[in-house]
Parts: structure tokens; C-alpha cells; sequence
């Protein structure tokens, strides 16, 4: 949920600017790009850049001007890790901004509110997951795919409704806007989870956050 068809202020767009370049930067100087060299790791990552661009085009219109949709962001960022969900979700969000004629000002904020964002917010749940959670892959499961996509879902919605709200006059935020954001976020975390799932049961080379000396070796 960007802001891609009403103009930002000048101020905010440039500070949004500003704090995406640098933060992206410094995803892209920290990334393990090593890990992508495991089978099917860097397919895989190209495959969810093109990807994400496409699913964000199924949206449903809403008032203001606003429109729900499917992320994709969660699956991302636990499959790949924070530095490579940030650099990988930023060319989508660039790309998406070509195909659709998005406004170039709000590129800053967009890639806030869609890869920046969600990528730290991933991080989070992972780490309270493996300090106040038992090591065992139920719980990398069930805790981040399940219950920490919804939890990542619904914090993104929340703050981009928010900066909607905030700096784009034609979208006041109804209740039942938030309910059915959490709905479909509700949806789109049982649908993470499920594919995480399979990745990690058959593609586990391709989930670079799944660790066997945590999750498994002992177990």
C-alpha cells in the first residue's frame, strides 16, 4: 500500500528520500550476497523481484484513492534475511514505479513503507521468536511464519494508512478500511506460513534465515 498516484509534500518526500538512500545503502554494502550462491538462492530471489510488482497490480479500489492487495513482503524477508529483502523489494518497488507511472517524488516514502520497513519489522519478530521461543522448527514456523506475518502485515498496513491519513488529502481512513486491511492481512499470513513451509521442507537452500545447527542438529 504505496503512494504512488498523490503527490507528497516536497519536505517529507525529500527526508523520505534521503533516510531510504542511506538505509539502502547500507543494506547493500552489509548483505551476504555469498548466500545466494547456494542452488536455486539467487533464482529464487530474482524470481520474487518480479513477482512482487505483478501481485501488487491485483489490488482492490478502496475510498480516497487507496487500494488493498496482497504484499508479499513477509515470505521475502524471512526467506532472504533483512539486507537482501531490502535490496531485493527495492528494485520491485522502482519497477512497479516505471511500469505504472508512479510519482517519482514519493520514491522515498515507497520504499519506506514497502521494503525498508517491512524488512526491519521481519528482523524483529525473528529475533523475539528465537529469545523468548524454544529453538526447534515448529516454532520458526508456526512463530514467523504464521503469527510473525501477521504481525508484520498488520504494522505495515497500519503505518502506511497512517502516512496515507497523514500526508494525502483525498485518503481519509474509515474502520472498516483497518478491518478489512487486517482481514486480508489475516489471509496473506496463512498464506505465508503455508509457503514457507514448503520452502523450507523442500527448498530449504533457499530460506537463508532457517539455520540446521539452531533449529534441527540435536533436536
Amino acid at each position: 500500500m504505496g503512494i504512488f498516484l498523490f503527490s507528497l509534500p516536497v519536505a517529507t518526500g525529500f527526508l523520505a528520500s534521503l533516510a531510504s538512500l542511506i538505509l539502502i545503502a547500507q543494506a547493500v554494502r552489509t548483505a551476504p550476497w555469498k548466500a545466494l550462491l547456494a542452488p536455486g538462492a539467487f533464482s529464487a530471489w530474482c524470481a520474487f523481484i518480479i513477482a512482487l510488482p505483478l501481485l501488487w497490480r491485483f489490488d482492490v479500489p478502496i475510498t480516497g484513492g487507496m487500494a488493498l492487495h496482497l504484499l508479499g513482503m513477509p515470505l521475502f524477508v524471512l526467506m532472504f534475511g533483512r539486507q537482501l529483502a531490502i535490496a531485493g523489494i527495492g528494485i520491485s518497488v522502482i519497477a512497479y514505479t516505471v511500469i505504472h507511472d508512479g510519482l517519482w517524488a514519493n520514491l522515498g516514502m515507497n520504499l519506506l513503507l514497502l521494503s525498508i520497513l517491512p524488512a526491519y519489522c521481519g528482523e524483529i519478530v525473528m529475533r523475539l521468536t528465537q529469545k523468548y521461543f524454544p529453538r526447534n522448527i515448529f516454532v520458526y514456523l508456526l512463530g514467523n511464519g504464521f503469527f510473525g506475518a501477521m504481525a508484520m502485515l498488520a504494522t505495515i498496513g497500519i503505518m502506511s494508512l497512517g502516512a496515507n491519513e497523514l500526508w494525502v488529502m483525498h485518503a481519509p481512513t474509515r474502520g472498516d478500511t483497518v478491518a478489512y486491511m487486517l482481514l486480508l492481512a489475516w489471509g496473506e499470513a496463512f498464506l505465508t506460513g503455508f509457503l514457507l513451509t514448503i520452502f523450507t521442507v523442500y527448498r530449504p537452500q533457499w530460506v537463508l534465515t532457517f539455520d540446521d545447527e539452531v533449529y534441527l542438529r540435536g533436536k
